[in-house]
């Protein structure tokens, strides 16, 4: 079964989603950065193939997923909506895929659900990412000016150089993708970042996982992965040439990474 666009109340929230049946019953479970909706992923999935199943979503507040009636920003919310979807689809032998914020999901998703997951690969994350007092400063310039007040310095972190000059159209639509980003959504997001540290999780974890990081990324460095990969004692593969979301600066090698590890598995 292949479908471009799908939507499941999920509690007091609306997620959408897109699930594409795979040929092994193995399925890829992405998990966005803040601020994207799951078009983040497109080139990696045409490149994937139909061997292994793949579900993309937009988290709550994000893309055309509702927000609920969340007041405040958890972690463990998005890690319950993300397992519910999963549920729902049936879907039991997992590898998660968690991209920056995704990461930190990925690890409370391991914390309560470990007999589920094949593997993880951490990608532009860690433990703990940011301050308190930069995620706050964030937030309190969201709240006064919106989104377009702190776009211009995330989009410049996001992306390579590269990516910027050569691809000018399709950065447009990033820019556009997150000044256009629910205010509230985003900044709910941003709280259960601040409040999240999962070191003691990542120390214990028993399965197989990966990370990778843009070589020019600039929210979450070179070394603030490879401090996360060291803790983990597992291997670290930097990407040239790309920012914090390889998967659009580097499809085609985000996608070879990926294979390769759940191929191993």
């Amino acid at each position: 079964m292949s479908v471009d666009m799908q939507a499941i109340q999920l509690g007091d929230t609306t997620i959408h989603f897109a699930f594409n049946k795979g040929d092994k019953d193995l399925t890829l479970v992405f998990i966005n950065s803040l601020g994207t909706d799951f078009r983040i992923w497109d080139a990696v999935i045409d490149g994937l193939g139909t061997e292994f199943g793949t579900l993309r979503f937009d988290k709550r507040g994000h893309g055309l997923s509702s927000l609920g009636a969340v007041e405040k920003g958890s972690i463990s919310t998005y890690a319950t909506d993300a397992m519910g979807l999963c549920e729902a689809l049936g879907l039991h032998k997992i590898v998660l895929v968690g991209l920056s914020i995704g990461g930190l999901i990925s690890l409370d998703i391991y914390q309560r659900y470990s007999e589920r997951i094949a593997g993880i690969v951490f990608m532009d994350t860690a433990p703990k990412i940011g301050t308190a007092e930069a995620w706050n400063n964030r937030i309190q310039a969201i709240s006064t000016k919106g989104m377009q007040a702190v776009a211009s310095s995330i989009l410049t972190n996001w992306f390579s150089i590269s990516f910027q000059e050569q691809q000018p159209a399709a950065f447009a639509l990033y820019q556009a993708m997150l000044e256009r980003a629910d205010v509230l959504g985003y900044m709910i997001a941003c709280e259960a970042i601040r409040d999240a540290d999962y070191t003691e999780t990542a120390q214990a974890i028993t399965i197989p996982v990966i990370c990778m990081v843009g070589e020019e990324d600039k929210s979450t460095p070179v070394a603030l992965v490879q401090a996360f990969a060291q803790l983990m004692n597992c291997s670290l593969i930097s990407i040239p040439n790309s920012g914090h979301l390889p998967c659009v600066d580097s499809p085609e090698r985000t996608t070879a990474i990926l294979h390769d590890f759940i191929s191993a598995l």
